[in-house]
């Protein structure tokens, strides 16, 4: 809210609500449905995994972003920096990078860990942010709750 005197003024919000039926979410949903298999897949076998980026080129299909230094153990930012520069360029519709971490599950408040997934389409002013909380049990099945989401700033379509 904003106050301007005596009067109160609602203020907008900054992002606009969830549009399910938005073909900018319908991209992204797309790739963390062709990708959580694989996150799965992983959890099982290592517990964990190094964040990674699945991206929509401009033809629509789906591509893993191969990381040129293997050896280097890449941050979700280090992704965000180096993809920033073909986005620029027009090369993707989305971005989505997946990594591993923990956080606050808003349905009980108990920290946990979470795959968490950063999106941004290039028809958006603005990113998506999904975690999918998850726990793996002493046979390595993975366990995911129910997973929720916000907004965030672009930053790999903003010049």
């Amino acid at each position: 809210m904003l106050v301007s005197g005596n009067t109160v003024q609602a203020q907008e919000p900054q992002y606009p609500a969830y549009d399910t039926a938005a073909e900018e979410l319908g991209d992204i949903q797309r790739v963390i449905d062709a990708t959580l298999p694989d996150i799965e897949t992983m959890l099982k076998k290592k517990g964990t995994f190094r964040p990674f980026a699945t991206v929509i080129l401009l033809n629509d299909s789906i591509a893993d972003i191969d990381v040129k230094d293997s050896a280097k153990s890449y941050t979700e930012d280090d992704l965000k920096e180096e993809l920033s520069i073909d986005a620029l360029k027009g090369a993707y519709k989305a971005i989505v990078i997946f990594s591993a971490g923990r956080t606050t599950d808003p349905s009980d408040g108990k920290e946990t860990k979470a795959i968490t997934v950063f999106a941004e389409h290039t028809n958006d002013d603005f990113a998506y942010l999904f975690y999918y909380p998850y726990t793996i049990t002493a046979r390595r099945e993975v366990i995911f709750g129910e997973s929720f989401g916000d907004f965030a700033p672009q930053v790999m379509f903003k010049p």
